[in-house]
């Protein structure tokens, strides 16, 4: 995934907000786990029921500061499938400067809780 920040006021001029970071690692990691949820199945991603994660747990390390300028990539593996828990690692970069990285524990959502 490629994202351009937006360039609104920050506290730190010319890098990018902690909490976007954050953001963007979660929800990326969470897509990542939905995905797999689909590979692991042998289905098409459009297919219904629908798999659907959320977050169990969010560790974010911050390795450099994150440049406002440019485009951001993110890029995630799956660690562990465990029955409805995926644990997903995900890497944000800035060119090609890793600039944080994170661990997600993401569940999925039980059927009845889609309605």
């Amino acid at each position: 995934m490629h994202l351009y920040p937006p360039t609104v006021p920050h506290r730190h001029p010319g890098y990018v907000y902690g909490g976007l970071i954050a953001s963007l690692i979660d929800c990326h990691s969470t897509g990542t786990a939905a995905a797999a949820a689909y590979h692991a199945e042998g289905r098409a991603m459009d297919s219904e029921p629908p798999f659907r994660f959320v977050t169990a747990s969010l560790h974010v390390d911050y390795v450099r500061p994150t440049p406002l300028e440019g485009a951001l990539t993110v890029r995630a593996q799956v660690k562990e499938i465990k029955g409805r828990k995926v644990i997903v690692t995900a890497q944000l970069y800035a060119g090609d400067e890793l600039c944080a990285r994170g661990e997600v524990v993401a569940v999925q959502m039980p059927e009845n809780l889609l309605r």
